[in-house]
């Protein structure tokens, strides 16, 4: 639908519109709206047709309110609902303030206005001209009911009688290395989408395209910048972005992956709740789907406890009662070790008292985001499509995983679990790469732990990785993807409940004798390969893509095994002895390193847009 930027309102902010589908970024219409037979969905126009009679319900995950996070978040002077179109329609708007609890706030005809109309909900809510809107829970919903043939051709909530909003500028950084299209694309859509909206968005926007591979070609736009940067990997691309954002003079910044596409409705919500927050240090945190399967939650915010925990993972955005559980929650206080994906990562720039720790990629938003008090939320609909960490998952991966974990319990003191509980932690990524016969991803692990354990200057001399990333990844034989004959249908059967503890108490049959012989095969699609239950009781486990052309093979190996947890036992020890001089030692590292001295001594010098542009060229 048309931006209401068009056509603002003296004292109106939009908050957020009701936003279509755009089927380059998602097509799954039922996260957005549903609708019976007598609505259709026009995309090239942006619009919604009704016959007389036809119902359309906007309560999906991009176009609900969420009252709880905008109300107890921002000052809104009021609340209305405008509305865009031809044609006579009954309009219903109700609040859910808990499962089930759902009343009316306003019901009645209204005849849509191709300028506009506003109908009010401040008073429905019980707000006042005097104080504004309350702190309230509950999600609004709105039924639109054809009475006769009709249009919707836009739709927004906007914030009425609001004081003035906080001035907002916001340093965008995206990182990229060598996805020249992807980046250009999005540089692009987010220049054409600035053009639009002109100054009516409230906020100066700049987008700084952090370039670690020296290849990317961005047209030229006053409102987009390409700094080429070596390859410091995502902590050193968003250490620049955060560098150019102070330099800048930006009230905010926002880092965003370059293989994440988003709608850049995004923008429009950030924005609007950055300049009516109540808080100097409220930050939005970008919920992330996966490309792969874009009507499910892969994950909405997350927390560190030992471990990442992914928050409303696997939640069906396509159903309205599972949306409204993971929204009416998401209203509630952050937990402990809440932290931000940096696929879309808001912030402000004054309340920023470090830089990212060089971990290269992997476990840099976690650390950025435990070092700082920000008071971050998620908002329905601000969200980036993307490969999900599945997809990713490699030798590499799980020796960059294990590495940041163990650093951010011995830096961060609310993390602090002792040499007993980080080893535990070693342990636990070890043992579940082994029971999966991934036993190059165990080694890669092991040597993480190693790396670590030789104290945070090993951080300072590979901050670019350029010579252990080759050395972890040779170490990926049996994992190594290649192409094999293809697969017919089918999928692992979940194993029974006997069959699963006895696989549990013996590693997967490493501690039953001739188990190799007794185990037997399967094939796992990739989406399912860090699973643990497709594996139990199998000696030898096929993985494979989405073509089932290609994948690679793991099987039971004993020796090889003992071996790994050999080592594995040798490194706990050498740990626990080590562990109150290390903890120290990144301690201050940390202090150095996460800084902005670090940074720019690593950094290229910042070439003119047309002269970078030629280079890559």
């Amino acid at each position: 639908m048309p931006s209401f930027a068009d056509q603002p309102r003296p004292a109106d902010i939009l908050l957020q519109t009701l936003t279509l589908p755009d089927p380059a970024i998602c097509g799954e219409s039922d996260i957005y709206l549903h609708r019976d037979s007598g609505v259709a969905l026009d995309l090239d126009a942006g619009a919604l047709h009704f016959l007389e009679g036809g119902t359309a319900w906007f309560d999906g995950y991009m176009t609900l309110f969420n009252l709880g996070v905008w109300t107890r978040a921002c000052h809104l002077g009021g609340l209305a609902l405008r509305l865009v179109g031809e044609g006579r329609v009954a309009l219903q708007v109700t609040r859910e303030r808990q499962i089930g609890d759902i009343e009316i706030l306003v019901e009645r005809l209204v005849t849509l206005d191709p300028d506009g109309g506003r109908i009010d909900l401040t008073q429905p809510l019980g707000g006042t001209p005097e104080h504004g809107l309350p702190e309230m829970d509950g999600l609004l919903k709105l039924r639109l009911v054809a009475q006769e043939n009709a249009v919707l051709t836009g739709g927004a909530y906007v914030a009425t009688d609001t004081a003035p909003a906080r001035d907002v500028s916001l340093g965008v950084a995206i990182t990229t290395f060598r996805r020249e299209a992807e980046v250009a694309a999005t540089a692009a859509r987010m220049a054409a989408f600035l053009d639009r909206a002109g100054d009516d968005l409230g906020a100066r926007v700049q987008l700084h395209v952090i370039d670690n591979g020296g290849t990317a070609v961005i047209p030229d736009h006053p409102r987009v910048t390409r700094i080429e940067n070596p390859n410091l990997g995502g902590a050193g691309g968003f250490a620049r972005g955060l560098a150019l954002a102070q330099d800048g003079g930006f009230s905010h910044c926002l880092f965003m992956d370059d293989d994440a596409s988003f709608q850049m409705e995004n923008l429009t919500r950030t924005i609007a709740f950055l300049r009516l927050a109540r808080s100097d240090r409220a930050a939005v945190s970008g919920a992330m789907v996966s490309e792969a399967c874009k009507w499910r939650m892969w994950e909405n915010g997350s927390v560190f406890h030992q471990v990442c925990r992914p928050q409303f993972v696997g939640t069906d955005l396509r159903h309205p009662h599972a949306v409204a559980e993971m929204e009416l929650a998401a209203a509630r206080p952050k937990p402990k070790g809440f932290y931000a994906g940096w696929w879309f990562f808001a912030f402000p720039v004054a309340e920023t008292r470090a830089f990212p720790f060089p971990f290269f990629v992997r476990g840099d938003d976690i650390s950025f985001s435990l070092a700082h008090e920000f008071d971050t939320v998620t908002l329905s609909g601000v969200v980036s499509f993307q490969e999900d960490f599945s997809a990713k998952e490699s030798p590499l991966t799980l020796y960059l995983d294990l590495r940041n974990h163990l650093h951010q319990h011995l830096v961060h003191p609310g993390l602090e679990i002792g040499a007993m509980g980080t080893i535990k932690v070693a342990m636990r990524f070890i043992l579940r790469s082994v029971v999966r016969m991934h036993y190059d991803s165990a080694e890669a692990q092991l040597e993480a732990w190693e790396d670590v354990m030789r104290g945070p200057g090993f951080f300072a001399e590979n901050a670019d990785m350029s010579v252990r990333r080759p050395q972890i990844s040779a170490l990926a034989r049996d994992e190594a993807w290649r192409e094999m004959a293809p697969l017919g249908p089918g999928a692992p059967a979940r194993p029974g409940r006997i069959r699963t503890q006895l696989m549990k108490f013996t590693l997967n049959g490493h501690l039953l004798p001739f188990f190799s012989r007794l185990g037997g095969e399967t094939a796992v699609p990739a989406r399912e390969r860090g699973l643990i239950w497709p594996v139990w009781g199998r000696r030898a486990a096929r993985f494979y893509d989405g073509t089932g052309r290609r994948g690679y093979e793991v099987r039971h190996d004993k020796a090889r095994f003992a071996r790994i947890m050999r080592r594995a036992l040798g490194l706990a020890h050498r740990w626990r002895r080590a562990y109150p001089a290390l903890r120290d030692a990144h301690r201050a590292g940390y202090a150095e390193m996460a800084s902005r001295p670090f940074w720019e001594a690593r950094f290229t010098p910042a070439r003119p847009p047309a002269e970078a542009t030629r280079a890559a060229e």
